[in-house]
């Protein structure tokens, strides 16, 4: 497989201890083409915005950038615990769906929590 990079929102309450699982998941199976790169406080990928990296949950697989319910797949898929959510997802009607309910309900909700959470601070 090739290497993904997955990045993400270490500061949502939600996101961040989520990813920080696939990580160590990760380095308990010794996956070694899995890099993960905190957004909300490290660096951006040159030629994109912070602010929409932050609300959705992006991975760079290759020269690809997957975006939302792709970029869950890509990780999913070399997670040997959630190969077959990655798998089930990825039928074409199903990522259809999953992408809709997280493109339009759950990534919003969650960008909006976190913005709300960085009020607070």
């Amino acid at each position: 497989m090739k290497q993904l990079t997955v990045y993400y929102n270490g500061r949502c309450s939600i996101c961040g201890p989520e990813v920080e699982l696939y990580r160590r998941m990760a380095a308990a199976q010794n996956i070694e083409t899995l890099n993960f790169t905190d957004i909300a406080t490290g660096a951006v990928p040159d030629g994109f915005d912070r602010a929409d990296m932050l609300a959705r949950l992006h991975a760079k697989e290759g020269d690809e950038m997957l975006v939302g319910v792709r970029a869950f797949i890509a990780l999913w898929l070399r997670l040997p615990k959630f190969k077959y959510l990655a798998h089930a997802i990825n039928w074409p009607i199903m990522r259809g769906m999953t992408g809709l309910i997280y493109n339009r309900i759950i990534a919003p909700w969650l960008y909006r929590r976190y913005l709300r959470q960085q009020c607070d601070v």
